[in-house]
């Protein structure tokens, strides 16, 4: 009698698709954080203004706060008078009330590696089976704008060159 209820819930369930997969595995495997910074980094670049960009930098962002290395006490005071609208604005991006504080120091912000885009992106050696790459890009398309696809990418790519 189980084995028929267990089919028919298996069977009510809708499926899932592989981004939920994949997020869900990754926050697993203690990901979840690297995630959600990885996402919020890619919501402050979007969202706020350039000039705040340049004079500011997420140093971290844990427990629902956003740790912000200004660097000058002019634009801490700015920042600090602004914070409320940059977490809105950060909230909006997000799609959900993710960032519940900004927490601000003055420092010498360090130097953020730019990200790449999917053109910039260098060419593999050809030391890898034959078709893998296309059949890892195939297989990542889905996740083409989450914050998880380089790094699975990565992945794939140094297990598909140990894999010849």
């Amino acid at each position: 009698m189980r084995e028929k209820r267990a089919g028919k819930e298996r069977q009510q369930a809708s499926p899932l698709r592989c981004s939920e997969i994949l997020i869900g595995t990754l926050q697993g495997m203690g990901l979840g954080r690297a995630i959600g910074h990885l996402a919020l980094l890619k919501a402050w670049d979007r969202a706020i203004a350039v000039r705040v960009r340049e004079r500011a930098t997420v140093e971290d962002f844990r427990g629902g706060r956003v740790y912000l290395c200004v660097e000058d006490p002019i634009w801490l005071h700015e920042l600090h008078m602004l914070r409320h609208k940059l977490k809105t604005l950060l909230n909006q991006e997000l799609g959900e009330a993710v960032v519940a504080e900004i927490i601000l120091r003055i420092g010498s912000p360090p130097q953020r590696v730019a990200t790449r885009s999917p053109a910039a992106r260098p060419q593999r050696p050809s030391t890898f089976p034959d078709g893998a790459i296309e059949r890892i890009d195939q297989l990542l398309s889905p996740l083409k704008d989450l914050p998880c696809r380089d790094p699975l990418e990565r992945l794939l790519h140094r297990w598909a060159s140990r894999s010849k």
